[in-house]
């Protein structure tokens, strides 16, 4: 909140200070995400004791049962990415939590970090240490497990699993080529589980409140609550839990109040996330697979509001910009095609050239197509959506053969 920086002297000094919080709240039947289940350290050594003495094969079965995907935008099914590590032969295993939230508009990892740390297991690791519920021989069983907390350096490329694997050991956060997986060569080359922080508080719902009622809600392939960001645009900003399946009219115009001013269009699921005329938006429901055949991406839900007023070829400009950034360079259409895309719209913004729009839909398939991860893979699809539905407001800068 940019009042918030005017503030920086006293919020370093630990003033109290009213800070606004944004808006949380379930509109789920069956809360998985939000509800206080697991809101003091009793309740956890009691859930704990059950778990850990549940058979392993019962808990992945638990989540292959629920439907969960993955909520970090890949959407792969959790309990698969459990099982493989658990068949996989090691004397020593990790689970990262990736808590690294570089997408603009989302906060629901730093809501679940706040407000439902024992649901992730983080803020309270000393706590837990001391109730020698980590370590080893946890609750006088031959579970060992610690947890350490590994401070991110601000690059948002380690969102990917592999480069977040890299930045841990010490190495330069690049994508690594896969296979290996993870689940079988992962962190210091051993078996390692990658889950985003919402889908480590899902599966820890899933556990308190059966699988049953997650995979009862939406479908097979987007089942479950999810939790949803809503921007400053909306009357109602904030992060809610929502039900798979919603129409998104509910969504922006029951939950989130409508809008503030006239908008446009939604960047939905982060900076690689479609951009979505608002009539568009509206047709849709919350559901992975509709999104991704409507051509757009639901990723891990945030809402970013694109003003009317605010010119799409600056949009685009943004987009490339931010992945020339932030591409890890290891790739060429990712190192080079993101530089080239920003270097066309440059010409455009400052009037010395047209874009030449056969070579920039080259440009973009290229991407796509020979790009090994998502960063710079994925962030053709919001600048296709913008091609496809506002066009004709860049027509004057665009010119159709080279």
């Amino acid at each position: 909140a940019g009042s918030d920086i005017s503030k920086i002297d006293q919020i370093i000094k630990g003033e109290n200070i009213t800070q606004k919080k944004f808006l949380s709240k379930s509109y789920a039947s069956t809360s998985f995400l939000m509800d206080d289940k697991l809101s003091n350290l009793g309740q956890f050594k009691e859930l704990l004791k059950k778990f850990i003495n549940t058979d392993k094969q019962e808990i992945t079965k638990s989540l292959l049962d629920s439907n969960l995907t993955g909520r970090g935008g890949a959407g792969f099914p959790a309990g698969m990415k459990w099982d493989f590590c658990k068949k996989a032969i090691s004397e020593k295993k990790y689970v990262i939590c990736n808590a690294d939230e570089g997408d603009s508009g989302a906060f629901s990892d730093r809501y679940l970090l706040e407000d439902q740390p024992l649901k992730v297991l983080f803020g309270a690791i000393n706590s837990l240490k001391k109730e020698g519920l980590l370590g080893n021989n946890i609750l006088e069983t031959k579970f060992s497990f610690d947890l350490n907390i590994c401070i991110g350096q601000g690059a948002y490329i380690c969102g990917e699993e592999t480069a977040l694997i890299a930045s841990i050991e010490g190495r330069r956060a690049e994508v690594d080529v896969r296979p290996p997986f993870p689940v079988t060569e992962g962190l210091y080359k051993k078996p390692t589980v990658v889950n985003n922080v919402e889908t480590l508080a899902a599966a820890t719902g899933i556990l308190i409140n059966g699988a049953d009622k997650f995979s009862a809600i939406g479908n097979k392939k987007s089942a479950g609550t999810k939790l949803v960001c809503l921007d400053s645009f909306f009357n109602n900003p904030g992060v809610y839990e929502v039900e798979m399946g919603t129409p998104m009219k509910k969504v922006l115009n029951d939950i989130g109040g409508g809008f503030k001013e006239p908008i446009k269009a939604l960047q939905i699921g982060g900076p690689l996330g479609g951009v979505i005329p608002i009539n568009e938006a509206e047709k849709l429901n919350l559901d992975f697979q509709e999104f991704t055949a409507a051509g757009f991406m639901l990723g891990h839900a945030s809402i970013v509001s694109i003003p009317k007023d605010f010119p799409m070829i600056d949009y685009i400009h943004h987009l490339f910009e931010f992945s020339a950034e932030e591409s890890c360079g290891k790739c060429f259409p990712g190192r080079l095609g993101s530089y080239r895309g920003k270097e066309m719209f440059d010409q455009a913004k400052n009037k010395t050239a047209k874009i030449p729009l056969k070579l920039l839909n080259e440009l973009l398939i290229t991407m796509q197509k020979g790009c090994l991860c998502a960063l710079c893979g994925a962030i053709p699809t919001p600048i296709m959506n913008i091609l496809k539905y506002f066009g004709d407001e860049m027509k004057d800068d665009m010119v159709k053969d080279n």
